[in-house]
């Protein structure tokens, strides 16, 4: 009598596993789709906000202060989290559209949602300087740069009034309208970064966690 008992109290305790499971999957998809909704209910930043007392973390640990433009200069933050499909979609042009800023002395910064270990980590991979980045921004700048909200591509003017946005997830149309405002084309772009790519630049495939600035 004692082996089928024996069988019964395993059978028992695999179905109990497969109940506990399918309800954590079930959580797992309730929190998903409550963020969704949250994220899709959030407000969206739009231009002629003026933003005010940016701040977020240094990949090194420090809060560290935005600083806005003055009249002569303009300032394009890019928002993202490392999780997110639709910032990864973006991330290619993204780095086209930081090069030839850059090139147009126009400062670019990158700010993260997201604690700062896993956005080093995204950084290295994708070549962003770490010192061009912030992560896991207090409350205040959280909301003004509607971060429940990523993608955003801000254009920021004098006194930190917001210009220009590019929200989410850009399609072919949506990326020319973006380089044709700042008054390039996407292909002469792409074509530059690969002949710079072209020329040796001590930067092989072992210095994957070199910063942008150091592989230019």
């Amino acid at each position: 009598m004692t082996a089928p008992k024996t069988k019964v109290g395993k059978a028992i305790e695999v179905l109990l596993w497969i109940a506990a499971l399918a309800v954590l999957a079930e959580n797992i998809a309730l929190f998903r789709e409550n963020r969704r909704l949250r994220e899709a209910a959030a407000p969206q930043i739009a231009a002629g906000v003026q933003l005010r007392m940016l701040s977020g973390l240094a990949l090194d640990g420090r809060l560290e202060p935005v600083r806005l433009p003055s009249a002569a200069s303009k300032l394009l933050i890019i928002t993202f989290s490392p999780g997110c499909p639709a910032c990864q979609a973006n991330q290619e042009r993204w780095k086209n559209l930081a090069s030839m800023l850059e090139a147009k002395d126009v400062r670019v910064l990158w700010v993260s949602r997201d604690p700062i270990d896993i956005t080093r980590v995204y950084c290295l991979k994708h070549g962003i300087a770490l010192s061009d980045t912030l992560a896991d921004p207090p409350y205040r700048t959280y909301v003004q740069l509607g971060l429940a909200r990523v993608p955003n591509t801000l254009l920021v003017g004098a006194g930190g009034t917001v210009e220009k946005v590019w929200a989410g997830r850009l399609d072919p149309n949506g990326w020319n309208a973006m380089f044709s405002y700042f008054g390039e084309r996407q292909e002469a772009v792409s074509a530059a970064r690969g002949e710079i790519g072209a020329k040796p630049s001590g930067c092989g495939p072992s210095s994957a966690d070199a910063s942008a600035k150091n592989c230019k």
